[in-house]
């Protein structure tokens, strides 16, 4: 192969390389487009229970009008609050069994506390949690 060959090939290269990234970053978008917009309140959060990424329902279903309010933020950092179930018990089952489900008393920002059916899994690969809501009718 000469120097012009495989400069083609380097170009080519470098071109598949290009693409590939392209293309991950527009699945990244469309996966952040269908998180944010979910007809379903989700968060994103790391294993020590800091928001890392809120969707508008969740947001609004705790009280917040910004989703940003509570990122950077642990969950009882937030409503100065124990939670009604202790921490140490959802972490054990995230980390035996991946997930952790319940019905629990939620606290709201304005002091009204609603029950909701919570959903928490760990994210394969990465050290982040999801967690889901669905407000349980009293």
């Amino acid at each position: 192969m000469n120097n012009i060959d495989k400069l083609r090939q380097l170009v080519e290269d470098l071109s598949l390389r290009d693409q590939d990234l392209i293309q991950k970053v527009e699945h990244f978008e469309i996966l952040e487009h269908v998180f944010l917009t979910s007809p379903r309140p989700m968060a994103i959060m790391a294993e020590d229970w800091k928001y890392l990424l809120v969707n508008e329902l969740f947001a609004e279903l705790y009280g917040f009008e910004n989703p940003d309010d509570m990122v950077g933020k642990r969950h009882y950092e937030l409503f100065l609050k124990i939670p009604e179930r202790p921490i140490d018990e959802i972490n054990h089952k995230l980390n035996n069994e991946g997930s952790w489900q319940g019905v629990i008393k939620c606290p709201h920002k304005s002091g009204q506390d609603f029950i909701s059916k919570l959903t928490i899994k760990k994210v394969s690969g990465r050290d982040v949690l999801l967690c889901t809501c669905e407000v349980v009718k009293e």
